[in-house]
């Protein structure tokens, strides 16, 4: 029997964890890049020995912890340091939440959804050095639910790994498991995220704002516009069936107690709420800057 190891990120390997222990396979180890709240840590360590449970780790601690193990594979689910010199040491699985060769790189699932996709998906695939490029051997597409979050998408894709996962690693231990290509010609790319790029300055259309709204509302930074030198923080939005024609975009057409009515640069509007409007003097005919 092969010696695997789990590494990764939040509850990511443990989802990996549950699944393989449902079909009787332990790793080696489990390690997680940043420590977890005692919370989950306990959820882990009902599953794996503490001694064999380690957290807060770079590549060249990864390296380490590994050393002694004498693995024969390492599954990646979540790390978001660069692997280099560890993939000269181990063959290493990565489970990537996206349809690859579609949306290599950092955060898929947040562009995802603000991009308007109908169906999405997460990969198992095999690295190297090259980012998300590595032959694909496992992989599961979802239609999407509109009005999406990313913690839902989160949720839903890794809920088929969960259900899926210990039986594909049993049958890729045995040598049962097909690699599929990761055609470069059919990819395509997404950059990392920072907080500034939450900033609603795409105004073109309301189904546009609707969909960055709603895919960032369960995040840490949410959907925001400017207005008076002040962030304003967006939590919800919804289609307005109302049409306008003569306006200068984005403008503010109704007030709410909870947020207010922007018109887009095509005439569409969107209702936006999760704020007070009256706390940042926000009012009728009031042009949002970009």
């Amino acid at each position: 029997m092969m010696n695997f190891a789990i590494v990764g990120n939040n509850d990511g390997p443990l989802r990996l964890l549950r699944s393989v222990y449902k079909v009787g396979l332990l790793p080696a180890f489990v390690g997680l890049q940043k420590p977890v709240d005692e919370t989950l840590r306990k959820a882990y360590l009902t599953l794996i020995e503490e001694a064999k449970f380690y957290e807060g780790f770079d590549e060249s601690g990864l390296i380490q912890i590994a050393t002694p193990y004498s693995l024969n594979l390492l599954i990646n689910c979540f790390c978001n340091f660069r692997f280099k010199k560890i993939l000269e040491l181990y063959p290493t699985l990565n489970v990537h939440p996206s349809p690859l060769p579609k949306y290599r790189g950092r955060h898929p699932m947040h562009w995802a959804l603000i991009n308007d996709e109908k169906e999405f998906g997460i990969t198992i695939h095999r690295m190297i050095e090259e980012i998300d490029a590595g032959d694909i051997y496992w992989q599961r597409m979802i239609k999407l639910d509109e009005g999406m979050s990313v913690a839902e998408l989160r949720n839903r894709l890794l809920d088929l790994v969960e259900e899926e996962f210990g039986r594909f690693l049993e049958d890729f231990l045995k040598g049962e498991v097909k690699a599929m290509p990761n055609p470069q010609d059919q990819a395509t790319y997404v950059t990392r995220r920072f907080p500034r790029d939450s900033q609603l300055t795409d105004w073109s259309t309301n189904r546009v704002v609707y969909c960055k709204v709603m895919a960032l509302r369960s995040e840490s930074n949410p959907a925001f516009f400017m207005f008076n030198s002040q962030q304003v923080k967006v939590f919800l939005a919804e289609l307005v069936n109302k049409k306008y024609v003569g306006f200068s975009a984005p403008l503010v057409c109704e007030i709410h107690a909870d947020g207010a009515t922007f018109i887009c640069e095509d005439g569409s509007c969107v209702r936006l709420s999760g704020f007070d409007p009256f706390k940042y003097h926000i009012k009728i005919n009031e042009k949002i800057p970009l």
